[in-house]
């Protein structure tokens, strides 16, 4: 991405270290002019294009399921996707306790997103937007939420970003065989 043709998140160096809602953080999409990977800085939490005004309730997620259903998110899924590199996702499980999500290795990942670039009527300042695509969890993670990121395989980076109209299969859950679960850094791993 960005120049990396088909390298890993690691390769690039740019990695979305930690992020919250609102933040402008690291993305890699296709740029709309060029059709050539460009990374760039976006904000999470998706504003669509056709929007008159800045909505109250800017998603951060949405579901793989209903992706192609929605008004708020069909265009940007055939026409705007995204990868957010990260190196871990935290999730908070059933008892309110986050949980840490990252490889094995350490070695960053690229969850699927999609973006939008909207125009802010009252400063006329174009602003560029994303939010994460999510998947059932796999059977490593389904004990802490019934949810997660999809993460993308490095080989398919390319075709994710592509001009392909809908790459759905690729929204799968992740295997996780590489994945490990862990409280967050810092906190005491005391045995239960």
């Amino acid at each position: 991405m960005g120049g990396a043709e088909n390298q890993s998140c690691r390769e690039t160096g740019t990695v979305m270290r930690s992020g919250a809602p609102a933040q402008v953080l690291p993305v890699f999409r296709r740029h709309p002019e060029t059709g050539e990977p460009a990374e760039g800085e976006l904000r999470w939490g998706l504003i669509p294009h056709y929007a008159d005004a800045r909505p109250h309730i800017q998603p951060i997620h949405a579901r793989a399921e209903t992706i192609t259903e929605q008004r708020m998110f069909r265009d940007a899924y055939r026409k705007r996707r995204c990868i957010v590199p990260m190196t871990g996702f935290n999730l908070k499980d059933q008892n309110g306790k986050r949980r840490v999500i990252s490889r094995i290795d350490g070695a960053p990942f690229g969850v699927s997103g999609i973006w939008e670039n909207w125009k802010d009527p009252l400063t006329s300042r174009w602003e560029r937007t994303f939010a994460i695509i999510t998947v059932p969890a796999n059977k490593l993670i389904a004990p802490v939420h019934d949810r997660m990121p999809a993460i993308l395989h490095n080989s398919d980076f390319r075709r994710w970003i592509g001009p392909e109209d809908d790459p759905h299969d690729l929204l799968v859950p992740y295997a996780g065989d590489d994945l490990v679960v862990s409280p967050p850094a810092g906190k005491s791993r005391r045995r239960p």
